[in-house]
């Protein structure tokens, strides 16, 4: 078997796997006396193992079975869980999580200390059973002939028994039982695939408790060319006959009901002993939580597109037929069609590439558990907006920022337990991170309602570090002595640790997110918390800009960095200090030239100047052009090795009439002539 082949579908199916086990087991950590979250533990588990195994990883098959030894007993009730056992599930996962990214990275089956981890899970494997307090039965096979008066020909072959416990427990939640033997044909090549294509799907359906031979068997293709399952669910045999027959190289599938002998109903069954049941389980439905290099995308999407490309041949058609015959009348009407086409089309090949922001925020309630844990402090997460959605790419750049965001509130932000009860606040800290639109961008929010940054701090070290003249940093506003953190090397932190102290979280946030055209600030609530917002673009292919003249070319503006644009009396622009300012509506605005921030000096003006409001390093800064052209959409083109030393353009786009126009990097323009400013 090629399993080359299958590798990236492995690759994406076992991150989502190792993303709800960190869910499910989060969800576990908060009440370790409700089970219920074991079993979505185990099920992920177990088709992580089963995948492995199949595609040739043995070892991180073997490592996975041995987690779930450790979680059959705790489900069973023979394991007592506490925290050293969540902790040792959690190192676990992250093990998982190693492998993963070794077999991506250098295609070997291999984490480091994985057998360290082994031997914790062996030790807790075989530590001895805690007495079970329950008030099922011995258990009894179940005899068919009592039932029907004839020899059941399934448990005959072999040997399947369906407990009374499980027959009871199913009948009081309105359940059935059935064994199911399912018939490979003797010419598969791969009988364990089949086998798990139909454990996956009996497991949309209900839950299997008993395997003949042992899951293991099955999984590894050790068998002739029979199985036989006990099945659980409410789904009618009808049903679940057909959900396996169509599953290729299936010969067929014979299925009846086993019911209960008695009526009295038996209560505990999560407490039952297991003995030699195990469950073959696939996932569940899937919720993508991680960002991988392919995209799931509904068929009716694809649907669409096609039938939006069969509409533009015909317009193509039309266009062509137009040139050859000369009947210019009708070229109207077709342009608008190919206008709305291409349009719909744009739309739905961006909406393929959206991506829900919920793909990054799910896994920062683990990072958050593993930091502040670190840190001695008790710390949840709040998520809202997590089905906003943003193009794959942004998605992928905001990741870094928002981590190290989510470090500055657990080191500096958040206060320990004693010092909130202090405080009079609560002892568990809290985390928000959100998301909402705003017209053609996203707003991302990340909070804390802690200690907020103490400003005095600050100044005190931004004179340390003389990082201006004193006269000009009594001068700052608040707002202005919060952004001093966000230069290179800046920290208020006493110590460096694992988690800051460097100096280097909101740096590296402020650069990487204007980097891709975004804008980044923060707000201070001293004694309260603090916010930190990054306004991003919904996608960095096709975006809304801001067609201007300067110098005799043309020049596009993204338009999240405009505000507005006005028409102002060249009288009215004044000098301050050797700056060029104007007071728009009662606000002193720096003035700047687009002509002379991109060399090529400033051009003479006339009586009336056109500007556009724009918004940079904070603060609104007038930029004069010759004309406003208009706003419309562009397609952004990279600027290609040859041309990737021109600063303060981040690429170029095609205008109807055939020419190329610059696209301008705001920041990177400001940033380069700070002191035109």
């Amino acid at each position: 078997m090629n399993t080359e082949s299958y590798k990236e579908a492995f690759l994406e199916e076992a991150v989502e796997n190792i993303n709800n086990l960190n869910k499910a087991l989060l969800n576990f950590e908060k009440n370790i006396e409700d089970l219920t979250p074991l079993n979505e533990l185990f099920r992920a588990a177990h088709t992580l193992k089963g995948m492995s195994a199949t595609m040739g990883y043995d070892k991180l098959a073997e490592f996975t079975h041995m987690l779930e030894d450790v979680m059959d007993r705790i489900r069973g009730g023979t394991l007592a869980p506490d925290i050293d056992i969540v902790n040792l599930l959690f190192r676990s996962i992250d093990v998982m999580q190693e492998f993963i990214d070794n077999i991506r990275n250098q295609n070997v089956d291999f984490a480091k200390g994985y057998k360290d981890i082994i031997i914790q899970i062996k030790a807790k494997s075989s530590a001895p059973a805690r007495e079970i307090k329950t008030a099922a039965q011995p258990r009894q096979a179940v005899p068919a002939a009592s039932l029907s008066g004839e020899t059941d020909p399934l448990k005959t072959e072999t040997g399947i028994i369906i407990e009374d416990l499980i027959l009871n427990e199913a009948a009081a939640q309105g359940m059935k039982v059935y064994r199911i033997k399912v018939t490979i044909a003797r010419t598969c090549a791969f009988k364990s695939v089949r086998a798990f294509m139909v454990s996956r799907n009996l497991s949309e359906k209900g839950e299997i408790v008993k395997s003949s031979p042992k899951a293991k068997d099955i999984e590894e293709g050790n068998f002739d060319n029979s199985f036989e399952l006990g099945f659980v669910s409410k789904a009618p045999a009808q049903e679940i006959e057909q959900s396996i027959s169509r599953i290729a190289e299936i010969e067929k599938a014979d299925i009846e009901e086993v019911r209960a002998q008695k009526k009295e109903i038996k209560e505990n069954l999560k407490h039952a002993e297991n003995g030699d049941k195990e469950i073959i389980a696939a996932e569940n439905e899937k919720k993508p939580s991680a960002i991988s290099q392919s995209v799931r995308v509904n068929i009716e999407k694809l649907d669409s597109m096609m039938n939006l490309v069969g509409e533009l041949v015909i317009a193509k058609i039309r266009l062509d037929q137009i040139a050859r015959n000369k009947t210019y009348r009708d070229l109207a009407s077709t342009v608008d069609e190919f206008d709305r086409i291409i349009d719909e089309l744009q739309i739905e090949v961006t909406d393929v590439r959206m991506l829900p922001v919920s793909h990054i925020f799910d896994r920062y309630p683990r990072i958050v558990r593993d930091l502040s844990s670190q840190a001695g402090k008790l710390v949840e997460v709040e998520i809202t907006g997590g089905d906003i959605e943003i193009d794959r790419t942004v998605l992928e750049e905001i990741n870094e920022p928002i981590l190290h965001l989510v470090r500055n509130c657990i080191a500096h932000g958040l206060e320990t337990p004693e010092q909130r009860e202090n405080a009079g606040k609560t002892k568990k800290g809290v985390i928000r991170l959100s998301a909402r639109r705003d017209r053609n961008s996203v707003i991302i929010e990340v909070s804390d309602d802690g200690r907020g940054i103490n400003l005095e701090k600050v100044r005190k070290k931004a004179i340390e570090k003389k990082l201006m003249p004193l006269d000009k940093l009594d001068t700052l506003t608040d707002d202005e002595l919060v952004n001093l953190i966000s230069i290179p090397g800046f920290s208020t932190a006493e110590k460096v640790d694992n988690v800051s102290g460097r100096g280097v979280g909101v740096d590296v946030v402020k650069t990487k997110v204007e980097a891709f055209g975004g804008i980044f600030r923060m707000e201070n609530y001293q004694g309260e918390g603090m916010k930190s917002i990054l306004k991003l673009p919904l996608t960095l292919a096709i975006i809304q800009a801001l067609l201007v003249k300067a110098a005799g070319a043309t020049y596009a503006i993204p338009v999240i960095h405009t505000i507005e644009t006005v028409e102002f009396p060249s009288k009215d622009i004044k000098d301050i200090q050797a700056r060029r300012v104007i007071i728009l509506r009662g606000e002193v605005v720096p003035v700047l030239s687009l002509s002379e921030l991109i060399g090529k000096g400033r051009q003479k003006e006339s009586e009336i100047v056109n500007m556009v409001i724009i918004e940079a390093r904070d603060k609104k800064i007038a930029l004069t052009v010759d004309s406003v052209l208009g706003q419309q959409e562009i397609a952004i083109k990279s600027l290609g090795e040859f041309l990737k030393f021109a600063k303060g353009f981040s690429g170029v786009t095609i205008l109807g009439d055939g020419s190329i126009s610059l696209i301008v990097d705001i920041q990177a323009l400001i940033e380069s002539n700070l002191k035109m400013v």
